[in-house]
Order: structure tokens, then sequence, then C-alpha cells
């Protein structure tokens, strides 16, 4: 009986630590904090898709969409590793919500090699050219201080029409694989700029120059 005792408070401590944990998880889950960068990127995908979904006002479900690479609000035509894997994210939040997405990436022919067999190209001259594709999903990137802003719309592309929106917004501290916070020292046009501490500047992307 001694023991029973004893043992009894313990058990009720780790359950009731248990269940701080899961809540404390359940919390960073909800609000996108604490996660994986990865994982975050696909969280945030759930959410800005949950979004598209709120508020489309004409996308049937088996009208054909197409999710383009996200690019750069400065310049519309370049991207990074955090946009090629939110563009993924987005296609399988779609996907998750039963849209008709159509792969633009599939090639016409299937090349077996010694590596492994592979279809998917980014060469378009080895792309469909038939595809009947109306609606596309189209996302950009800001940076600033803090983190990276993101804007998706779907987009009907025979009339340019809006058909939904969605905005959200990764914080640098919670990507430190895809995002970081600027130096002390920047480089910007040609300049130096030294600054008392580190995040003065717009975060910096991992792995771009």
């Amino acid at each position: 009986m001694y023991k029973l005792i004893i043992f009894l408070p313990m058990l009720f401590a780790l359950g009731c630590a248990s269940t701080e944990a899961d809540n404390q998880a359940e919390l960073q889950m909800a609000n996108g904090h604490g996660l994986p960068h990865t994982e975050a990127i696909n969280h945030l995908s759930q959410q800005m898709v949950n979004e598209l979904v709120r508020q489309n006002d004409g996308l049937r479900p088996d009208q054909p969409l197409l999710v383009t690479t996200p690019v750069l609000l400065s310049d519309m035509k370049s991207t990074n590793a955090l946009g090629l894997q939110f563009q993924q994210g987005l296609i399988a939040s779609l996907h998750d919500h039963q849209f008709n997405l159509v792969d633009i990436n599939v090639s016409d022919t299937l090349k077996v090699t010694q590596s492994g067999e592979f279809i998917l190209t980014r060469d378009w001259q080895q792309l469909p050219v038939d595809v009947p594709i109306e609606n596309v999903v189209v996302s950009t990137m800001s940076l600033s201080t803090q983190g990276v802003a993101l804007n998706s719309r779907i987009v009907n592309i025979s009339n340019n029409r809006v058909i939904s929106a969605a905005q959200g917004f990764i914080n640098a501290s919670a990507m430190p694989g895809y995002i970081s916070h600027s130096e002390k020292v920047v480089s910007q046009n040609g300049l130096l700029y030294r600054d008392a501490q580190a995040g003065q500047h717009t975060v910096q992307l991992v792995g771009d120059k």
C-alpha cells in the first residue's frame, strides 16, 4: 500500500505533464510556431488553401487547375527553395480538397537511365502543348525584416479575373532552413551597410546569393 500511495501522485504528475505537452504541441501547430521548417511550409500551405477555398467564388471542382511556381514580388520572375517547396505544399493541399489539378511538368516521354526512371521536366520543349487550362494558382513572396509575406490567388487566364485570394506570413525564426535574419554587415546594390545589430535589413533566403 505504501508503494502505491507514492506511485499514484507520480502517475498523476506525469499525466499532467503529458497533457500539458500535448496542449503545447497543438498550440504550436495552430499558430505555426515551433514546427520544423518543411512542416511549417506545409502547414502554411494548408492554411492558404483553406482560405482560397473559403474565398472561391467561381471555380468548380471539375475545372482543371494548375499551380505555378511562386515568384519574388520584386521582379515577378525568380524563385528560391522556399517558393519551390511552397508550391509542392499547395499542390498537396489543393488535392486534399479534391481540386482537379494538372501537373504541367510531366513530359511526353519517360526516360529510363542508370540513375532511375524520370518523367518530370522543366524543359518546355518536352512538355505537352495541348493541356486545356484556364485557371491557375499564382503566388508571390515579399521579404521584410521579420520574414516572408506570401500571397496566393486563383486567376482565370482567359479574362485575368481573380477567383480567390489568400495571404500568409512566415517568420524567419520558424524557418531556419530557408530564411535567416540579416547580418550586421549587408551588401546591397554594390555597397556595404554596417548596422548596430543583426536583423535590421530584409531577411536573407538561405542558399541565395
